[in-house]
Formats: structure tokens, C-alpha cells, sequence
């Protein structure tokens, strides 16, 4: 299950180099491709009509530094490093669809985490939202803060055995295929709904075993504490490098309405996440 054809998502956010990083270390174990992204808007010149060319002209400029800087990049990791450059335009909404049609052709993509301290209105702050309720791709994420030298080393899977948490594992198997650690977590695993065996977690553990892959199965309580703050702590306490996860919730009406626990994550993430819907 190689991850033939990997997207990762360029601008010009302190940021950026980071995710670009990982995305190729996760190219050179998978089919040694990767596209780059660039799509930004004009950043709170939405309604300016005046100088559209000459902006148009920075925005080229813009991605062919960043593709320079990042060919050297790959080619010192041995990937061949497609670019692609959206067209200039100067909403955020623009820089959200670009992205979708993008990634419906990907086998995965890579993003980064929205960060409130720096945002300037030149990307989207509900970006990873749009991405993994709308593209049926998984979506890896970058938190903004830390560094982080893998991901899938050790994993926590978050299971509850809904259609959204099978997707996720299954999207996840190319990442963690040569994994250290891998623990599968139900929580509230005794809710109704939830589809588990006599043991929480431990069919999916089977599953993944026939995928070559070692996992330990456990399951929590709340407990008073929220699911996503849950899932972060036990990341933390395991020393994890990914989070994967099904993304809940649904679009409607172009308003998105996600799960708290979706939404925790997201806002409060310390570690790569991969989400599927």
C-alpha cells in the first residue's frame, strides 16, 4: 500500500519548511514523488481592484523562490518534486477549492495546522476542515509548534468502530507499516452504538497484524475529561508521533459542523494527526 502520489500544501507561513520536510521523508519510503502546492491569497485585498497584475506577477515570484528552495531539498532525499502553482486570486475561498480538486488526485496531503497567532487572512483558517470533509483523502496535519524528526514510529490509533474510524486505519497503514509501537485506543468503548467485541480494540489489532503490523489494544473511560483532550494526553504520555483518527461530523450549506472531538484535536493538536472521513 505505497503512497504513490503525496501532496503537500505550500505558502509563505513560517511554517511551511516543516511540513514540506516530513512530506518528503514520507515520499523517499513510498514512491519517491511528491507535489508541492503553492496556493495563497492576496491577503486582505479582497476588495482592491487597483495593482491586480503586479500582485499577479508576486505570486508567481513567490512559488518559484519556494520551488527553488525546495528542489535542493528533494533532490538531497532522493525525490522527484512536482510543482504546482494556482492560479493568482485574492479569497481565501479560492485557495480552499484549489486545494479540494488537488487533492481528490493524491493518494495523501500534507497541511499544516492553523495558527490564530499569525494568521493574516491569506489562508484559510478552516483549511483542514474543508479538506478532510469534502476530498475523501486522508489528511495529514502539522502542528505548528514542535518539531518533529517521523511520523509513524509511534502511533496512536483513536477506534470506535464507526465508519469514519475505519476509514482512518485503513489510510493509515502506509504510515505506520514499520512502526515501533502502535496502540489502538477505544474510549467509552461500552456506549451504545459503538460495534465492539468482547475486548475493545482487539479485532481491529487482529486486522492490523495480518498487515504485518504489532499493536496493542486498550480502551479508556472519560471520565469527566473530554475525548479529544483524552486522546491528546494518552498521545503525550505514549511518546507518540502520529494521532489517527476519523473526522466527524458533516458539511452543510457551506457551514462546517464537526464533532468536539474533531474539533479539540484540531485546535489543540501537539503532534501530526491523520484524518479520515
Amino acid at each position: 500500500m505505497a503512497l504513490s502520489d503525496i501532496l503537500v500544501h505550500v505558502d509563505r507561513t513560517a511554517h511551511c519548511e516543516k511540513r514540506v520536510k516530513i512530506a518528503l521523508k514520507i515520499a523517499g519510503h513510498h514512491g519517491r514523488q511528491l507535489t508541492g502546492l503553492y496556493a495563497q491569497a492576496n491577503a486582505y485585498l479582497e476588495s482592491r481592484t487597483s495593482g491586480l497584475e503586479k500582485r499577479r506577477k508576486r505570486h508567481e515570484k513567490a512559488s518559484e523562490q519556494l520551488r527553488s528552495k525546495f528542489q535542493s531539498m528533494a533532490d538531497e532525499a532522493g525525490v522527484q518534486l512536482n510543482w504546482l502553482t494556482t492560479p493568482f486570486d485574492r479569497s481565501e475561498e479560492w485557495v480552499t477549492s484549489q486545494l479540494v480538486f488537488h487533492t481528490q488526485h493524491s493518494d495523501l496531503i500534507v497541511i499544516g495546522q492553523h495558527d490564530e497567532t499569525t494568521h493574516d487572512g491569506s489562508i484559510p483558517a478552516d483549511l483542514a476542515e474543508h479538506l478532510v470533509m469534502e476530498t475523501g483523502r486522508p489528511v495529514l496535519i502539522i502542528p505548528y509548534a514542535g518539531n518533529f524528526k517521523a511520523v509513524g514510529k509511534r502511533a496512536i490509533i483513536a477506534w470506535n468502530t464507526a465508519r469514519e474510524s475505519v476509514r482512518a486505519v485503513n489510510d493509515a497503514i502506509p504510515l505506520i507499516q514499520n512502526a515501533k509501537k502502535v496502540k489502538v485506543v477505544a474510549i467509552n468503548p461500552r456506549q451504545k452504538g459503538k460495534r465492539h467485541g468482547d475486548t475493545p480494540s482487539t479485532d481491529i489489532v487482529g486486522h492490523l497484524m495480518h498487515h504485518g503490523i504489532e499493536a496493542e489494544a486498550d480502551h479508556f473511560s472519560t471520565e469527566g475529561v473530554d475525548e479529544g483532550n483524552l486522546l491528546l494526553n494518552i498521545a503525550s504520555d505514549e511518546r507518540a508521533d502520529l494521532l489517527v483518527m476519523g473526522a466527524y461530523g458533516h458539511y452543510r450549506f457551506r457551514e462546517l459542523i464537526l464533532g468536539g472531538t474533531t474539533r479539540e484535536v484540531l485546535e489543540h493538536m501537539t503532534i501530526p494527526v491523520l484524518m479520515s472521513h
